[in-house]
């Protein structure tokens, strides 16, 4: 009996965070797409006026990463992988094919143009060469029907693309900190504590995604070999 309530709670932890993943991505793709969806587009982060294609592969790049966000906790519903798996890989031809893949290529060139600074432009450009490099592992692990090393390079995957929402959420922590310096140390110009928490924000929601997923992928290979061993 007891080990069967440790299995079904660390199931059921495990299926309230993926709906919360869900939840949070559905509901930064509302917030942040749209406005790159209209005619006269308004960009939410700084323009090189300079080169004519920044405001396109920057659109390019908000849509499919947007298809990524939307599609990707999808896959890690395991009531969709038992009992639809040929739903589970037509999502998982979309979420690579339509989001990370073009959503990834398309962000080096963002990255790189960039004006949020050298330190935004080094960690975008190592996310998203990140992005592609552990899309292209899950894709080939799955190919070799080597399930187990998908499933950890999907996280780690998946990682990666919900860095997009823990950046947000980052950068309004990282300003209301700074707030009681805005007068003091910032001379009263809000422009440069923005920036700061921007950078902030980019840096550790990047870091801290990966680091976590690694953890976790390690905790649970423990635990696999603690049972094995039993």
């Amino acid at each position: 009996m007891t080990a069967t309530l440790e299995t079904k709670r660390p199931a059921r932890r495990g299926r309230v965070a993926v709906a919360v993943v869900a939840i949070l991505s559905v509901a930064i793709v509302l917030y942040s797409l749209p406005a790159y969806l209209v005619p006269d587009v308004e960009s939410r982060v700084g323009i090189r006026e300079d080169v004519p294609f920044h405001l396109p592969f920057l659109i390019v790049h908000a849509v499919t990463a947007g298809i990524a966000l939307l599609v990707g906790p999808f896959q890690f519903f395991g009531s969709i992988r038992r009992r639809h798996p040929r739903v589970h890989r037509v999502l998982g031809r979309v979420y690579l094919l339509a989001g990370v893949l073009p959503g990834s290529l398309s962000g080096i060139v963002v990255a790189v143009l960039t004006t949020a600074g050298p330190i935004a432009l080094v960690t975008f450009v190592l996310l998203d060469v990140f992005w592609f490099y552990s899309a292209l592992r899950a894709y080939r692990a799955v190919r070799a029907r080597d399930f187990e090393s998908h499933r950890r390079w999907m996280l780690r995957n998946f990682a990666a693309t919900f860095a997009a929402v823990n950046l947000r959420v980052y950068l309004g922590l990282f300003i209301a900190v700074q707030l009681p310096l805005l007068d003091g140390y910032y001379g009263g110009d809000f422009g440069p504590l923005f920036d700061t928490a921007y950078t902030a924000a980019i840096v550790s929601s990047i870091v801290l995604n990966l680091v976590f997923i690694e953890i976790h992928l390690r905790r649970k290979a423990g635990r696999g070999t603690l049972g094995a061993r039993a």
